[in-house]
């Protein structure tokens, strides 16, 4: 992840780099805190950042956003909590491997798949939209072992 990288509320479709974003300022966005833009002084005037006549307050998107990405985490059940731990609390490959007794090239593959799933843009998979049928995480899962079982034996 770059250091500098920061994303608006409005650019959020919940891409790869933007959910890992989202984990990594998990703790802002749960107090209804946009993080601050790092460049180029990183200087925030909340009065720029609060629509004057909107509905909704300053603090309900980033609730929002937070809320939806746990929500994507977990329909994925323990490779969702992995993505999470490794992410937000920091937590090593080689640590998570300890705790829950399992090698350590699953814990990257699972945390690989959890944010695999959590990443589908702004359709959730769950739900059918009219670019492709909704899907269970297990059933995600499955589809992906196919086509990688597909693409080796075409190899």
């Amino acid at each position: 992840m770059m250091e500098n990288e920061w994303f608006s509320p409005g650019e959020i479709k919940f891409t790869r780099r933007q959910i890992l974003w989202i984990l990594e300022n998990a703790a802002t966005l749960s107090l209804g805190c946009w993080p601050v833009d790092p460049a180029p002084s990183g200087y925030m005037d909340l009065s720029t950042i609060r629509k004057k006549g909107g509905k909704e307050g300053y603090f309900v998107k980033p609730i929002e956003i937070i809320a939806e990405v746990e929500q994507r985490l977990e329909k994925c059940g323990l490779d969702g909590l992995i993505l999470e731990a490794v992410e937000c609390w920091g937590k090593s490959f080689t640590s998570m491997a300890s705790y829950l007794k399992m090698p350590e090239w699953s814990i990257k593959v699972r945390r690989n798949n959890a944010l695999t799933y959590a990443a589908s843009g702004p359709a959730r998979r769950w739900h059918n939209v009219k670019k492709r049928k909704s899907e269970t995480y297990h059933e995600f899962k499955r589809r992906r072992k196919r086509e990688k079982a597909a693409r080796k034996s075409s190899k």
